[in-house]
This record gives structure tokens, sequence and C-alpha cells, in this order.
């Protein structure tokens, strides 16, 4: 009776370890299956990510090394690459050349790769947004990139260039101090038809670009002669504004700029 007994515990036991052992291995197993699905997931994520860099900085090669690398890692931080575009009524928040060149980038980037916000200041001077300190408009949203169209055309017979440049670099020590791994890029706004001194203010906007180390972004060439019949399709001769044809071919050549083929 004695060995019945010893039996039945010796076997209880036994099943007991054995119940034991299939269910730790069990757990042992789903953890190593759970952990290695991580391990794809995650390899799967960064190999997502590895290609849609890739495909950013194959669009953006001819931008300059700085505006290339805030892209990237805007893109390795898994968040669309911020830019701030400002300007005077040439550059407005809606229906113009902004909303044109947003389609453009949509296009070739993908839709959500870039997060555009505009503000027009309608009206402003170089001076006028200096004193206001409009820089700390654009600084709230972080941006990667900005893109500003000072306000040279409001400036024209108002402000001299040299006081303009001034409040131009005011502006961007503003935006540096709160923002300051954004990406500076400035452009002149559109031109205007028989102009004497905006072009030297121009000129002198792009050899200042050139002298402290910010992207300059020319669109000029592209539009006709100031001095021709087929000016005025693309600038209201009224108003020295772009016209739809003047918006669209403004946002085309900062395309080239944006986006490589």
């Amino acid at each position: 009776m004695k060995n019945v007994v010893l039996i039945v515990i010796v076997a209880a036991a036994c099943l007991t370890l054995i119940v034991a052992s299939h269910f730790y291995w069990e757990q042992n197993i789903a953890a190593v299956v759970k952990e290695a699905r991580a391990k794809m997931e995650t390899t799967s994520k960064q190999d997502e990510m590895a290609n849609k860099a890739e495909t950013v900085l194959a669009r953006a090669k001819q931008l300059p090394a700085a505006a290339q690398h805030v892209m990237k890692q805007a893109v390795n931080e898994n968040r669309p690459i911020r830019l701030v575009i400002a300007g005077s009524e040439s550059t407005p928040e809606k229906g113009g050349w902004p909303d044109l060149f947003k389609q453009a980038l949509d296009e070739a980037y993908g839709k959500g790769v870039f997060d555009i916000t505009v503000y027009q200041y309608e009206g402003f001077t170089t001076a006028d947004a200096d004193e206001q300190r409009i820089a700390a408009d654009w600084a709230e949203e972080q941006p990667d990139l900005v893109l500003l169209e000072p306000f040279l055309l409001n400036d024209n017979g108002v402000v001299t260039i040299d006081d303009s440049l001034e409040h131009i670099q005011a502006m961007i020590e503003q935006l540096k101090n709160a923002a300051p791994n954004a990406v500076v890029m400035l452009q002149p706004p559109n031109p205007i038809a028989n102009a004497t001194y905006y072009p030297q203010q121009v000129a002198a906007l792009q050899a200042f670009a050139k002298e402290n180390g910010y992207t300059y972004l020319d669109h000029w060439p592209a539009w006709p002669d100031d001095e021709s019949d087929e000016f005025a399709t693309f600038i209201d001769p009224d108003s020295d504004l772009p016209t739809k044809e003047g918006a669209k071919r403004w946002a085309e050549a900062l395309a080239k700029h944006f986006i490589a083929k």
C-alpha cells in the first residue's frame, strides 16, 4: 500500500513538473516570438524612414546642405518638414503663388511631407516688420525652413536699401534667437514694370544674402522683360502684383530650386 501511495505521489510530482515545464516553455516561446516581431516592425519602420529620407534628399539635392540637413532630420523624427513662408501682399496667404508652390511640393514629395504656413503682412515695410517683431510669429511654428520675401517692393521710395538690410538682419536675428535651427532663405518680391531704383534694391539684397551666408532663391530670371508688352500678362500694371499667370510663373521658378528632376 505504501508503494502505491509513493508511486501516486511521484507520478503526480512528475505530471506537475511536466505541466509546469510546458507552461514555462510556452511563455518563453511567446516572449521570443513577440520580441522577434517587435524587432521586425522596428526594422521595417527604420527601413521605411530611411527610404523616405533618401527620397526627400534626392528631390532636395539642389538646396543648400543646411536645408537638406534639417529636412532629413524632420523625416528621421517622423514628422513633417515645417516650412514658413513670409512676406508682403506679393506673398498672399490664399490664392497666390504659395498655394501653387505647395501643390508642386505635394506632387513631388508626397502629401504631408511639408507642413507649410504662410504669413502675409499687407502694406508692411521692412521697418514695420522689424518694429513689430513679426519674426516671433514664425518662431512659434518652430520651423525647419523660413522662406522670406522681405518687403523690398513696399520699401521702394520709402526706406533706403541700407536701412532695409539692417531691418532684414534684425528680423533674422529675432528668429534665430527663438528658433536657432531654422534655415533662412531669402527671395525678392516680384519685379515691376519700368523700374529704376527697385532693381538696385533687389541686387543689394542678393549681395547681402551672399555676404551673410543666406540662401538666395532668385526667381527674377523666370519673368519676361519688364519693358515688354508680355510683362502685363504676369504683373498687374495697376497694383504691381502678380496676376494668375504671374503667380504660376513665380511658383514654378521656386519649385525648380526645391525639386530636382
